[in-house]
């Protein structure tokens, strides 16, 4: 099963919550910050925040939520009416503010995977 990834930064991670507060408005907002933390791997979102908010700004990690972990950590803090399948495709439609490139690299990797001309030498 394909998992969706973003860019690991603030404004992304908010987008992340504020979806799913939306979708989820009986959720806790703290239940909702461990469970996000629990589906990038970390352990709890208290481990999340350094590196979060160190390399934010300024690294371009990209990161793969996995729904899976997420509800585990939900289900454990007694969420357990969640369907996986919404959840998945919830993650999967998350519009991120943060793009995975900035303009240069992007067009670095779009003129990478445009083929080559068939008259080219």
């Amino acid at each position: 099963m394909l998992h969706p990834s973003m860019r690991f930064s603030p404004s992304n991670i908010a987008a992340l919550k504020k979806a799913l507060r939306r979708q989820y408005p009986h959720i806790k907002s703290s239940h909702l910050d461990e469970a996000i933390a629990a589906s990038f791997g970390f352990n709890s979102y208290a481990a999340m925040r350094p590196p979060l908010h160190q390399l934010g700004a300024y690294a371009r990690l990209i990161v793969v939520t996995d729904h899976l972990l997420m509800l585990l950590r939900l289900e454990g803090l007694g969420y357990r009416s969640i369907a996986r399948e919404a959840l998945h495709r919830l993650l999967w439609n998350i519009e991120c503010p943060d793009d995975r490139y900035d303009r240069a690299v992007g067009e670095i990797i779009q003129a990478r995977r445009r083929p080559a001309a068939a008259n080219a030498e």
